[in-house]
């Protein structure tokens, strides 16, 4: 599709809005995110500024991008034993003014927003 001789792209074609890095959570956990080519996104969180004593996570997602520009991040976490934790779910972020910010969950997780600190 083109307008006027500018090829326009579908939204799914967007280009990809790179989330690999570090976040900090309000909950006072540390996020490592890989954001793969193909928009799946991998996570390891830890509680308390990084140790992980408390809880520590993984998450295994994707991104998407939606028809106005929306960036989204949904997929499954679980707690694993490096922490005392065992909660398990589904959670959603979106991504807000350079912040993940959470917009879904189906059961206990802390984070409300995630900000990139590296």
């Amino acid at each position: 599709m083109y307008y006027n001789q500018v090829p326009i792209l579908p939204y799914w074609r967007q280009p990809a809005y790179d989330l690999t890095g570090t976040w900090r959570g309000d909950d006072g956990g540390l996020y490592y995110i890989r954001h793969l080519d193909n928009n799946r996104i991998w996570w390891v969180g830890l509680s308390d500024n990084g140790s992980g004593l408390n809880w520590t996570n993984v998450l295994e997602g994707e991104v998407t991008y939606g028809p106005t520009g929306s960036v989204e991040l949904s997929g499954n976490w679980y707690d694993v034993p490096r922490g005392t934790a065992r909660g398990k779910g589904i959670l959603g972020f979106s991504v807000r003014q350079g912040n993940l910010v959470k917009t879904y969950q189906d059961s206990g997780f802390g984070a409300e927003i995630l900000k990139k600190i590296s």
